[in-house]
């Protein structure tokens, strides 16, 4: 089982995350928050896999978050979610240390991009690596 942590702003989203990710077989989702700096306090005791972090967070932002993170907590693994298909977010978001981002206008992706980045690959929502994109955003 995979322990599974979520920051996320909105009270909808989050609880609609929490509720989709516990369903998924071999997940648990260990504790949510709403802001980075919650989630910086939270973490070390709820032993989290994956933080699934949204982008846009008030306060400290989710990449100001991530790479406190890989600092505080390396084997925690980030997955960021966001509604910025921009490639210099997505650039930022991978040299703070995510292993993955997630566009959040794909649900159908959340699975599998949360299965790869616990195994140890880099996920990249499929509509970033469409032809044309940079060719770092699609390895």
């Amino acid at each position: 089982m995979s322990n599974i942590y979520i920051v996320e702003d909105n009270d909808r989203m989050r609880a609609l995350l929490h509720d989709w990710i516990d369903e998924l077989p071999g997940l648990d989702v260990c504790g949510a928050a709403a802001n980075a700096e919650d989630a910086l306090r939270e973490l070390p005791q709820v032993h989290a896999d994956l933080a699934v972090i949204d982008m846009s967070l008030p306060g400290m932002g989710g990449i100001e978050l991530v790479a406190a993170l890989r600092e505080r907590q390396p084997q925690t693994r980030c997955l960021i979610l966001s509604g910025h298909n921009e490639k210099t977010y997505v650039e930022r978001a991978l040299a703070a240390g995510a292993q993955g981002y997630l566009l959040k206008g794909e649900p159908s992706e959340i699975e599998n991009a949360i299965t790869r980045v616990l195994s140890g690959e880099q996920y990249l929502s499929a509509s970033l690596k469409t032809p044309g994109a940079p060719a770092s955003l699609t390895r």
